[in-house]
């Protein structure tokens, strides 16, 4: 994640899947926070058909 370009196809994959997903990307950070009610699985298979390679970690 690089550019103004693969934020827009991360959110745009996320809210294929729910469009009411809250979706934070930061990216300098190279972080992306998503709310929503789906799975975790949904949204994995979502950014990789994308072309990300997403790691899983939890909000405290």
């Amino acid at each position: 994640m690089s550019c103004g370009g693969c934020v827009n196809a991360i959110k745009n994959a996320i809210l294929r899947v729910d469009e009411s997903a809250n979706v934070e990307v930061n990216l300098p950070t190279k972080t992306v926070t998503v709310r929503t009610d789906h799975s975790e699985e949904d949204i994995i298979q979502a950014m990789s058909n994308a072309g990300y390679k997403p790691m899983v970690g939890t909000l405290d």
